[in-house]
């Protein structure tokens, strides 16, 4: 009786088979792996840019639509927040009228609703109006009650609002985009012409960092109101991380009423 075995040609053919089809199982494993892991720091930078996106949103829906303005080469969208409002019962003293300056006036029934009223902004026509050392159209507030308002000094205004309109206001705020983060500012200074201290970490300086791991510069597009229309935002963000890249962009209308 004849026992036979597998030649070593058998045996070298079977090995080769073998290896071939480990290495196509290996890829086939490596590369499910790969994708994977792309998929979900895809979904981990959409989540980020969404929630980082929808926070400036929320704020700037809240700003005074004038006061929008881009600063620090357009890194920086900054803004005052609206914090209360109402209607003034009597036209205020401006240019037009040449009526003395008064450090108070009378005002339907209001309140400060959001945050802190430091202050006052009548008939605001752009960003200029509300910046600076001597803004024309923003006074600094110095009591508030629920139906007179009162100033630090006595204000004529460049010109009243055509629906008798004021905005109690805070200190300004900002988005920023610095060293691959989305950074918010407040409690700024209003006579400044930008953020100041922008090329320095969060520790240094005071800001919240809101989002990381942002590709090149922020897409702020700005397009300001008139009395008659909306002011308009655009914000672009792109995000990296693991090789891949998100680009979100949203745009924001601030409701102008004058």
């Amino acid at each position: 009786m004849k026992v036979r075995g597998f030649t070593l040609i058998e045996l070298m053919v079977v090995i080769v088979i073998l290896a071939v089809v480990a290495t196509a199982g290996t890829q086939f494993i490596v590369s499910t792996i790969q994708s994977y892991n792309q998929t979900q720091t895809r979904s981990k930078l959409i989540n980020t840019g969404r929630q980082a996106i929808e926070r400036v949103t929320r704020q700037l829906r809240g700003a005074l639509p004038y006061s929008l303005r881009l600063t620090n080469t357009n890194a920086c969208i900054e803004f005052l927040p609206i914090a209360g409002g109402g209607n003034y019962l009597a036209d205020l003293p401006d240019t037009d009228n040449g009526a003395p300056a008064a450090i108070s006036f009378a005002t339907a029934t209001h309140a400060v609703d959001f945050g802190t009223a430091e202050y006052v902004s009548v008939g605001s026509l752009a960003s200029t109006e509300v910046y600076g050392a001597g803004p024309v159209s923003l006074a600094t507030l110095d009591a508030d009650a629920p139906a007179l308002v009162t100033l630090t000094a006595a204000k004529s205004w460049q010109r009243n609002s055509i629906n008798r309109r004021f905005y109690l206001v805070d200190n300004p705020q900002a988005f920023c985009v610095q060293s691959g983060e989305l950074r918010f500012y407040q409690n700024l200074d209003v006579t400044a012409a930008s953020v100041p201290g922008l090329a320095g970490a969060c520790v240094e300086t005071g800001c919240s960092v809101l989002a990381q791991n942002i590709s090149g510069a922020a897409d702020f597009q700005l397009s300001a109101g008139t009395e008659d229309r909306n002011t308009k935002v655009t914000v672009g963000l792109s995000f990296v991380e693991g090789g891949e890249t998100v680009t979100l962009s949203q745009g924001v209308l601030i409701r102008n009423v004058p």
